[in-house]
């Protein structure tokens, strides 16, 4: 008990005296920067020196004594510079360094030494702190950043740029901005290290970003550089996905597959489907029934369906009928262009008396036009007086959109002059303006006209089909002919054609005192272009399927999302179209959603364009080096793949010297669709990329997508711009180190992807180190594998062409180099020994320049004809000479340099043996 009442008081007079210490002694404080050198002075706030000397009795100060509050060690040492006053300074001991990181500052207690007695002064109070120098650059948390961005949306937080940085003070350790170093991008990054997109992403315009940005901390410290993937989402809408919005049929192919991957997107839709409906309608821009508008076509279709024998063509290209100079196409269509265009049908080829029964046909093409030029009859056919009175007997026109047949009663036999007849048919029809191909045909049994449009019977209404009565011709003595025309009506009284047609015929046919069938009516318009679908057999409980008789339409129904897809899938598309158009069909998906819950969900319809081809090439070909060897700094720069591919369409038969013009010709007379590059391993977004020329994509009206997979670029165009396109993409590799080998696959395809390449296989293998001459070793053997592949064709055959050495290029480079030490040899012995040379079977002609600067264009060698030296021919692939550019510039377009060599050229060769002409060798 006395002992710990001891130990307590001892204790409380200790705390006591160090109180008194410190508060009766100087506290200083300190700075200095952790990059500080050995014997570097501490700043203090106050001068050091002995300011109590209490307890000491001598005058001077030997020195002073630290005392170190811990066992840690004081990387500080008191330097005594004045004996009298004790004035001293605080430097960093020699051998300590400082590291803010690791200590921020240091507390020690400094006594002065009495130099008699020894004794210490009264202590005083030291702390340092340490100031922290910018020596890290920030760090990325993250080696690189992949984000998702939806379309047509703006994001304030994409992501968030995260760094680290191992400098210990806030000041150095912040980041005080982001730099985005990918110009003309529209997104920033905030001072915070968010990521935005500063305009709507558009998926269709591009599929991702590739941005660079780099991170500056407040000491302007630059962190490395990192690249971020943004990838654009598109905005989820429910409808059909699979479903390509495309096709190419080829003519003659029978049934081809719309839908095989159809599947119904529905999003963040929350709707357990209760009934899903699809109605699949086809329509066509040639016809409603989509048949072919050419005479050929339609005589065909008619003698097929049997018609009526008596049926009288009033167009040119009908017997006997005169033909209109510019307005007859190719196709037997009449064009009339309102103006001047207007056909007199000959007596012989039709009277122009119509009896009480007959039929009037016409295919007729008429677009909507302005309001002063639709108050205007239009007339397809009119009978009128020719001369004395404009009475027009009987005429078939267009009136504002509306389809009008006039019939006015002729005098005669049974005719009452004094009683209305009927003699007007007005029909409302949205074909007549709809600026597409329709069949028209009324068929009169007067009184009763009955009109079909596409082959399909008009039903008469209250409100569309008027009637109009009128009286019946009376005789005139002033008329004494007609004239029947076609495209205008004459009028008399003026002697000039008026009214004229704005629009195209193809067939305007009629048949008199009688009338042709329906039947043949429905079958002139019955094309066969259809929806194919056999998969009745494959429906579940409750599903229906309804088609109509034309097939042209089919409606599916069904409880599950699952069971409608499988029938959707199985929709296809058969057409037995014989000829090209350059018009299209359409498929279109309308599809309906019911929800358990009552409610409706909204689908937007999907539409398929057909376009049509005549056949199917028997294939594309794709030709260039298969095996690249390069520098990885090369690499690093970026490696033009596909620098020397070429593109070919090769038709089914072809003899070999129809390749070269095949060659030429495809580039022009073909499209390509799609070329696709597939990589193999996956790409690592962080050091690998392809780049591509943007500006003559966006020229072309192309787009690229790009992915871990490749890059796929899409859109219709020329082969000779596909092949400008991919011979300037390049592969590049910011990390070459890690790479050794890359297989690329490139395959192109076209109508459709009915038409696809054979794949073209290139491996690139990096030689790591520099080469010697700056140059990789495969210039040389990539340009001898492309030769050597390009002169197959795609079934293996070889194509024969003249193959001439390389070597002759650097025989020739030889011997011009021998030449000229030759001939500085020959100057500096004089004249004696040029004369001596010229005897020689070998002459050198040279023009001589400023500090000999040789003109290659006016060289000639003469080879002496008893040496048995080869001359070999330049290699040669088909005639076509591909040469590799490596021009940077954007577009990084390829031009090849056709040089044909003519049989004549190389006959003249021959017959000179053994002379060379310096203007055809290749050095």
């Amino acid at each position: 008990m006395s002992g710990g009442l001891c130990f307590a008081v001892l204790a409380s007079l200790f705390v006591v005296d160090l109180v008194f210490t410190v508060n009766e002694g100087q506290v200083y404080h300190g700075t200095i920067r952790e990059d500080a050198l050995e014997k570097q002075e501490v700043d203090l706030d106050f001068p050091l020196f002995v300011r109590n000397r209490k307890g000491l009795s001598g005058d001077e100060i030997c020195g002073y004594t630290v005392y170190k509050p811990n066992s840690a060690p004081i990387p500080f040492q008191v330097i005594l510079e004045d004996r009298k006053t004790g004035s001293a300074k605080i430097v960093l001991a020699k051998g300590s360094e400082l590291n803010y990181e690791s200590v921020k500052s240091y507390e020690f207690e400094i006594a002065a030494d009495d130099c008699v007695t020894g004794a210490h002064s009264v202590r005083e109070f030291v702390h340092i702190d340490v100031e922290d120098v910018n020596e890290f650059a920030p760090a990325w948390k993250e080696q690189t950043y992949i984000a998702e961005v939806r379309e047509g949306l703006l994001h304030d937080q994409i992501l968030k740029l995260e760094t680290r940085d191992e400098d210990g003070s806030e000041a150095f350790s912040k980041v005080c901005q982001f730099h985005l170093l990918t110009t003309e991008v529209p997104f920033e990054i905030t001072k915070e290290g968010y990521l935005r997109n500063t305009e709507p992403l558009d998926y269709s315009s591009r599929h991702n970003f590739i941005l660079e940005v780099q991170a500056e901390d407040c000491g302007k410290k630059l962190s490395d550089r990192l690249l971020v993937n943004i990838l654009v989402k598109p905005e989820c809408k429910v409808g059909w996905k699979g479903i390509r919005s495309q096709m190419g049929y080829v003519v003659k192919s029978g049934q081809k597959s719309v839908a095989s991957n159809a599947t119904l997107e529905m999003c963040d839709e929350v709707c357990r489907v209760t009934q899903l409906s699809v109605s699949i309608r086809l329509r066509s821009n040639e016809t409603e029934t989509g048949c072919e508008i050419d005479t050929d076509a339609i005589s065909s279709r008619s003698s097929i369906c049997g018609r009526h024998p008596d049926t009288i063509d009033l167009l040119p290209g009908g017997k006997h009928l005169p033909s209109v100079d510019g307005a007859v196409k190719p196709d037997g269509v009449v064009e009339f262009d309102g103006k001047t265009v207007a056909i007199e049908v000959p007596a012989e080829t039709f009277s122009g008396r119509l009896e009480s029964r007959f039929t009037m046909s016409t295919w007729l093409k008429h677009k909507r036009q302005s309001a002063e030029e639709e108050e205007e009859k239009q007339h397809i056919l009119c009978i009128a007086d020719g001369e004395g009175m404009s009475r027009h007997h009987y005429s078939l026109f267009l009136h504002n959109c509306r389809l009008v047949l006039l019939l006015r009663k002729e005098p005669g036999p049974g005719v009452d002059m004094n009683v209305f007849q009927p003699a007007e048919w007005r029909w409302r029809l949205p074909e007549i303006c709809d600026d597409k191909w329709h069949h028209y045909a009324i068929s009169m049994e007067f009184p009763e006209a009955r009109l079909f449009i596409d082959g399909k019977l008009f039903v008469r209404s209250k409100r569309n089909g008027d009637i109009i009565d009128d009286w019946p011709l009376h005789p005139s003595r002033k008329v004494h002919t007609t004239k029947l025309i076609v495209g205008a009506c004459w009028e008399g009284t003026e002697g000039r054609f008026g009214q004229f047609l704005r629009g195209q015929l193809a067939e305007l046919a009629i048949v008199n005192n009688d009338t042709e069938t329906d039947h043949v009516i429905g079958c002139i318009n019955s094309c066969r272009e259809k929806i194919d679908f056999h998969a009745i057999s494959e429906m579940d409980t409750g599903m229906s399927v309804s088609m109509n008789s034309a097939m042209t339409q089919i409606d599916i129904s069904g409880h599950t999302k699952e069971s409608v897809e499988n029938l959707v899938s199985k929709i296809g598309y058969v057409n037995p179209r014989v000829k090209m158009t350059p018009e299209s069909s359409h498929l279109t998906f309308e599809t309906s959603v019911r929800c358990a819950d009552g409610s409706n969900v909204s689908v937007i319809d999907s539409d398929v364009t057909i376009d049509f081809v005549e056949e199917r090439p028997s294939k594309i070909m794709l030709t260039g080096s298969t095996q690249l060897v390069r520098n990885d700094h090369e690499v690093a720069r970026g490696e033009k793949i596909f620098h020397d591919l070429l593109i070919v369409v090769q038709p089914s038969v072809a003899k070999d010297s129809d390749l070269i013009e095949m060659q030429a010709a495809s580039k022009v007379a073909h499209h390509l669709e799609l070329c696709s590059v597939v990589v193999q391993p996956e790409f690592d977004v962080a050091n690998e990329q392809f780049t591509y020329p943007e500006n003559l994509v966006k020229q072309l009206g192309l787009t690229v997508e790009l992915s871990t997979y490749g890059v796929s670029i899409n859109g219709e165009a020329k082969i000779s711009d596909y092949i400008d396109v991919m011979q300037a993409v390049q592969y590049v590799h910011k990390k070459v180190d890690d790479l050794n080998t890359r297989t690329f696959h490139l395959t192109c395809s076209k109508d459709g992807g009915t038409v696809v390449s054979n794949e073209l296989v290139v491996e690139l293998d990096v030689i790591h180190g520099e080469q010697k001459h700056g140059q990789s070793a495969d210039r040389v053997a990539a340009d001898k594998l492309f030769h050597s592949v390009s002169n197959y064709k795609a079934d293996g055959s070889k194509i024969s062409t003249k193959q001439e050495e390389k070597s002759s290029g650097v025989g020739i480079a030889a011997a011009v180099v021998i030449c000229v030490g030759f001939l500085v040899f020959i100057i500096i012995l004089g004249v004696i020994r040029i004369r001596s040379v010229h005897q020689r079977s070998v002459e050198v002609n040279v023009e001589e320049r400023q500090e000999m600067e040789w003109d290659n264009s006016a060289l000639t060698i003469t080879v002496n004809p008893m040496d048995n030296e080869t001359v070999c021919e330049e290699s040669e692939v088909n005639g076509l000479h591909a040469e590799e550019t490596d021009t940077d510039d954007d577009i990084g377009s390829f031009h090849d340099d056709r040089a044909d060599s003519s049989d004549d050229e190389h006959g003249r060769a021959k017959s000179h043996d053994l002379e060379w002409d310096s203007t055809t060798a290749t050095y």
